[in-house]
């Protein structure tokens, strides 16, 4: 990248004050990808939750702001949640992007798609149990981070439940990518949205973002942490399964015990 180019990225980034570029794109649209395209072209820091894996205290902001009814408290929450970051992914940010467009009028909106609905359903899937269901939730209740992320994916999904008159079992779904994707070309006004998958390239990113594009050959980042989030969800429930069996042999070598000094 230019010295000059250099530059004027760093005296940008001393104005940052809240999101110029907000992913709309549903979780499991490359957004991970498309996190690491947009550092290498000097924009950050991004606001994330799956790359690296957050902290747990990002988790639980994010699920709360997203399951507040009030209009003008939840865009006040969203305010002090993003302030800071350049460019913002994944729920509540993809979710409300209508209060984060309210919020942040001039900010640039990137759809992240997928070529076909049916393999982002299949990805989204295939990361294994769901987190909203009661064995993941109860399985894990000890473990850090399981009851926030299992509270996250219960609001993400209640909000299109009744934003778009959806049953549980519809979301996620292939209707549900199409009704959002929809719904967000709606809203954002002409000139502010780029509808992307990384198969497109640096082009057409560079080009809205207005960015210049990296030394030639560089190859666009490509992200798949499938893998790794199927991993965290299995050992969170075995780590949760193994503290549950401490808790109840615990209790019941003390009932033992004081059954014997009653007898006694």
């Amino acid at each position: 990248m230019p010295i000059n180019s250099q530059f004027a990225i760093m005296a940008e980034k001393t104005t940052i004050k809240g999101p110029k570029i907000i992913v709309a794109g549903l979780p499991r649209t490359s957004t991970t990808s498309l996190k690491k395209g947009l550092e290498v072209l000097g924009i950050g820091p991004c606001f994330h939750l799956g790359d690296p894996p957050a902290p747990i205290r990002r988790v639980k902001e994010s699920a709360h702001v997203l399951a507040i009814k009030d209009t003008a408290l939840r865009r006040h929450r969203l305010k002090q949640l993003y302030d800071g970051y350049e460019a913002v992914f994944e729920p509540p940010a993809s979710t409300l992007v209508d209060d984060m467009l309210a919020i942040y009028p001039d900010a640039k909106v990137i759809l992240s798609v997928r070529k076909d609905p049916n393999v982002w359903l299949a990805s989204y899937k295939g990361l294994g149990m769901d987190l909203r269901s009661r064995a993941y939730r109860w399985s894990g209740y000890w473990v850090p981070g399981v009851v926030h992320s299992s509270d996250l994916i219960s609001a993400w999904a209640a909000f299109y439940e009744k934003k778009f008159h959806m049953a549980a079992k519809d979301v996620p779904s292939v209707e549900l990518y199409h009704r959002h994707n929809a719904w967000v070309r709606e809203i954002v006004p002409a000139g502010q949205l780029l509808e992307f998958q990384p198969s497109m390239g640096w082009g057409p990113l560079c080009e809205f973002l207005g960015r210049e594009p990296p030394a030639e050959g560089t190859p666009f980042p490509w992200v798949n942490e499938a893998a790794f989030l199927r991993n965290v969800i299995r050992t969170a429930m075995a780590v949760g399964a193994v503290i549950w069996v401490v808790i109840f042999g615990t209790a019941w070598v003390l009932f033992l015990q004081l059954q014997q000094r009653w007898i006694a």
